[in-house]
């Protein structure tokens, strides 16, 4: 199966299940990393929150993600 073919049938899965094709394939990416626990991702988003509070980061549209994203893919 050719990756085009891939991309649409996944587009095509509920939200549900894309979420939770998206948490396998970042999994994937760095399995030694232990991003399971909810303790983890909430230290992590607390984080984040702060930086943008104290502008230390800053924030993206969705839109410009999505094109960065699918930019990324197509490479």
């Amino acid at each position: 199966m050719d990756s085009k073919t891939l991309k649409k049938q996944a587009l095509e899965l509920s939200h549900h299940e894309r979420a939770q094709l998206a948490h396998l394939l970042i999994d994937s990416l760095h399995p030694e990393t232990d991003f399971e626990t909810e303790e983890s991702w909430a230290r992590e988003l607390k984080s984040r929150i702060r930086q943008y509070e104290e502008g230390k980061s800053s924030t993206k549209s969705w839109t410009k993600v999505k094109r960065n994203a699918q930019n990324l893919l197509d490479e």
